[in-house]
């Protein structure tokens, strides 16, 4: 039985992270009992699962509200577990809303607290980081910006190699991605990359769809197929299409379809990232609860939401957001893309990689010793 470590990962970028962590953690010897609120590629990788952490995945204040029971619930299965077992560690990504309450209590139990992808204080509610400061032992943040805002604060703070580097450098080819699609090589194709929140994608799905329904209208030639995150999404997807057809539903593949595709519809998140650096002609689109989006665009302090233009500090990647985001528009925007205009996107993609060099490798194992305390050093 090896030692004890809770670990909170519940969406897509998060369990990518998780099991990168587990990964470098058995290579670098470490023998660790982990246990957690995880989704379902962790439970794969032998993580033992103490709740159904689904409600994480919602995001927005009214949509928070609504579901405030459940996180009530959550959070006490937590407590129990945490009080129960006192692992030796807690390994919390993301989620900083719950996951900062996770932290101060795990702190209250002598428990140490391993925090993974910093809250974005540098886009808004600066002042978490005094909360932080007392409720962290250690950060692994994913952007080099982070490290002087965490290291200042007195936090110890590591950037960890980012993750979409690699696997975006592994992804196959355009022309083997198109076989392994079943997709000609000669055919333009938009992927719609919606997300993989039930409460986005019911506000997005359908805009989407009406998008691709434009752009083919005015580009037959065009195929549309669309990253399904989960096969439980299906429902909802069919759903959105309703007797649209030509459009294909891709289940669990999004690298690969956007190996092969040659421009992205893509909600703003963690995908436009592995778009740009997949340096694929795109348009960002997002839409919300009215009242959380209005609040956010009074709090948030950056110019635009998508990482790629945020970590570029230029607008690379058109944003339509909310009312702004109209099928027409963004069908014309799109077909756009598929000229000069994606060629100019392409360039410009070019200097990403560079603005997410990480630390080495160690650094995931460097911070799990670091927390664990000397035995593991």
């Amino acid at each position: 039985m090896g030692t004890p470590v809770f670990l909170v990962a519940v969406e897509r970028s998060g369990e990518t992270l998780g099991l990168d962590i587990l990964r470098r953690a058995e290579a670098a010897g470490l023998q660790l009992d982990w246990s957690g609120v995880v989704g379902p590629r962790l439970r794969e990788a032998g993580v033992r699962s103490v709740a159904d952490g689904e409600v994480l995945a919602i995001m927005g204040i009214v949509e928070v509200l609504r579901h405030y029971g459940a996180l009530r619930r959550l959070y006490a299965r937590i407590e129990t577990v945490l009080r129960e077992e006192r692992p030796q560690a807690v390994v919390l990504i993301d989620h900083p809303a719950f996951n900062l309450r996770v932290a101060r209590l795990a702190k209250s139990l002598g428990i140490a607290v391993l925090y993974v992808v910093g809250p974005q204080i540098w886009a808004w509610r600066a002042g978490r980081i005094a909360k932080m400061r007392e409720r962290i032992d250690r950060m692994l943040v994913l952007f080099p910006f982070e490290r002087p805002l965490y290291a200042e604060a007195g936090i110890p703070v590591q950037v960890l190699p980012h993750p979409l580097l690699a696997q975006c450098a592994a992804a196959p080819s355009r022309e083997a991605a198109r076989v392994a699609l079943g997709i000609a090589a000669d055919v333009p194709l938009l992927a719609l990359l919606p997300g993989s929140r039930r409460t986005e994608l019911r506000r997005l799905a359908p805009a989407m769809v009406e998008t691709a329904r434009r752009l083919r209208q005015q580009r037959p030639q065009v195929e549309v197929a669309v990253a399904l995150a989960r096969e439980d999404l299906l429902p909802l997807w069919q759903a959105a299409l309703g007797d649209e057809s030509g459009i294909r539903l891709v289940l669990a593949q999004s690298l690969t379809l956007l190996a092969a595709a040659d421009l992205v519809l893509v909600a703003s998140g963690t995908a436009t990232l592995e778009t740009a650096l997949m340096r694929r002609p795109a348009v960002v689109v997002y839409a919300m609860q009215p009242i959380t989006y209005w609040l956010a665009r009074r709090l948030v302090r950056v110019p635009f939401v998508a990482m790629p233009n945020i970590l570029l500090e230029r607008r690379i990647y058109p944003e339509y957001l909310q009312d702004d985001f109209r099928p027409e528009v963004v069908a014309a925007e799109l077909e756009r893309l598929l000229g000069p205009a994606g060629a100019a996107q392409r360039e410009a993609l070019s200097a990403l990689p560079e603005k997410l060099q990480g630390d080495d490798d160690a650094a995931i194992a460097d911070a799990l010793r670091a927390v664990l305390g000397p035995a593991h050093a």
